[in-house]
């Protein structure tokens, strides 16, 4: 029996690409956000509805992962940050598709630095040559599922503690870990079983803790004149007043579906995406073609889903051209 294999799968969840959503923020200098700041300043952009999230924070890099359902275990490690700390040495500059069933897991790494990861139900050579220039990378590796479920594997099997220690669900100062303990530890087996039964130890006392602090706060509100719960309830009311707006007035759109809808129309025509985005309900194109802008617009107007289409301008030697649209939801603008 391979006790490691067996530790792992019992306290380690590996949160895969196509069962959860990535999202990145770069900030000027590194600083530390709570879970609860996280989740009022991003929550938003979470395709899932009531969505559970795991993150980490390396130098000035915040990295999300959204995802769906709750999960119990301690430790919740996404796939692509697995995968992207396993490759990152050996592949600084580099953009990944990896095949992986019947869809395709994309990591892209940018100078050390995870900048993308997301999965896709069909592999888009217009898209791959637009995110590649995005991200000024000329190197592109494609995995078979083979070699990819065999990285995966060699990945999860190679992480170190300090690694898992990034996922785990339960915070503590690093200072109280021991790091000369950790350094001296040989075997990451007997290290993991340690730093579970420490976690655990230390949630307990957490737990205690913050019983008594909630005790007390209740005592102390309950005491309190009506007009004080009178403005938590004010304070309560705007805050879901403000979520329900952001989820009626700016909705999740899923733009790598919306460009691959796209894309698919262009398909094998004399066009070459240069550049994608989406801001609110309109979508923005940039295309690098030989022939008559008024073909573009022809295909756009094809394409199911959308409307108002409209050509916004071309250079002068006419071979670049910009087009605008409008998303529809189920026929109705969003």
């Amino acid at each position: 029996m391979n006790y490691k294999k067996y530790v792992l799968s019992k306290f380690i969840t590996v949160l895969p690409f196509d069962e959860s959503f990535f999202f990145k923020v770069v900030f000027e200098k590194k600083i530390k956000l709570t879970d609860t700041l996280v989740s009022l300043n991003y929550k938003k952009h979470s395709p899932y509805k009531n969505p559970f999230f795991t993150k980490t924070m390396e130098n000035q890099n915040l990295y999300i992962w959204f995802y769906e359902k709750e999960i119990s275990s301690k430790i919740i490690l996404p796939e692509p940050y697995l995968l992207f700390n396993f490759f990152k040495a050996s592949n600084p500059n580099t953009f990944f598709i990896m095949e992986n069933y019947d869809t395709y897991n994309v990591l892209i790494i940018k100078d050390a630095i995870l900048v993308n990861s997301y999965n896709l139900a069909e592999k888009d050579q217009n898209l791959i040559s637009m995110e590649m220039a995005k991200y000024g990378l000329d190197r592109y590796k494609e995995i078979n599922k083979k070699e990819y479920l065999e990285s995966r594997e060699e990945a999860l099997n190679n992480i170190g503690i300090q690694e898992l220690y990034k996922w785990s669900s339960v915070e503590i100062d690093k200072e109280k870990l021991f790091p000369s303990l950790i350094n001296s530890i040989a075997y990451p087996l007997s290290f993991l079983l340690f730093f579970t039964m420490g976690i655990e130890t230390y949630h307990l006392n957490q737990v205690e803790k913050k019983l008594a602090v909630v005790e007390e706060r209740y005592l102390a509100i309950k005491n309190t004149n009506n007009d004080i719960r009178e403005k938590i309830n004010f304070e309560n009311q705007k805050e879901e007043k403000w979520i329900d707006f952001v989820q009626r007035e700016l909705p999740y759109i899923d733009s790598l579906s919306i460009f691959l809808r796209i894309s698919k129309a262009f398909q094998d025509k004399e066009f070459i995406f240069k550049n994608f985005s989406i801001i609110g309900s309109r979508v923005k194109i940039e295309i690098e073609t030989k022939e008559d802008f008024v073909k573009g617009l022809n295909i756009l107007n094809q394409i199911d889903g959308l409307k108002n289409i409209a050509l916004k301008h071309s250079n002068k030697k006419r071979d670049r051209v910009s087009y605008e649209a409008t998303v529809l939801s189920q026929g109705v603008a969003l």
